[in-house]
């Protein structure tokens, strides 16, 4: 028997990182009885909690959307390396406030063994925005309102 797990998350929340973190956890010590999903989220509250956020707020606001295409992009070269690349682009952002930008995101892609160039190239693509909206359609269906 598996036991598949749906954490939906949003990527500049520090909550839904610790979250993660321990279902990661609990993931590896399981090993192969447990799937994890982590289904991005962006909404009205989402954005509203970024812009009044004051470790946060300064940045560009286009940042919860470019991460989530981050994420989508490293995931199109396995779930775990979306999933671990995720985590660490959260850790520099949110613990160790380091700012955003193309030369953190590729660092990342290198540091998780991407495929640097493929990811580059599919942070934008139309196909990370399709996957990005095929998440908020399983928002919208399983009606979370919340990360």
């Amino acid at each position: 028997m598996v036991l598949e797990i749906y954490l939906f998350v949003d990527p500049l929340n520090r909550h839904c990182y610790d979250a993660e973190k321990t279902i990661e956890r609990i993931s590896q010590k399981l090993n192969k009885q447990i799937s994890v999903r982590f289904v991005s989220m962006l909404n009205i509250k989402i954005l509203h909690d970024f812009s009044k956020n004051e470790q946060l707020s300064h940045l560009d606001h286009n940042l919860p959307y470019d991460t989530i295409l981050d994420f989508k992009a490293a995931s199109f070269q396995g779930k775990k390396f979306g999933r671990r690349f995720l985590m660490d682009l959260q850790k520099e952002l949110l613990i160790n406030s380091v700012p955003y930008s193309d030369e953190l995101v590729a660092k990342l892609a290198e540091r998780n063994g991407l495929d640097v160039e493929m990811f580059m190239a599919d942070r934008r693509s139309d196909l990370a925005e399709k996957m990005f909206r095929c998440d908020q359609r399983v928002v919208h269906e399983m009606e979370v309102r919340d990360p």
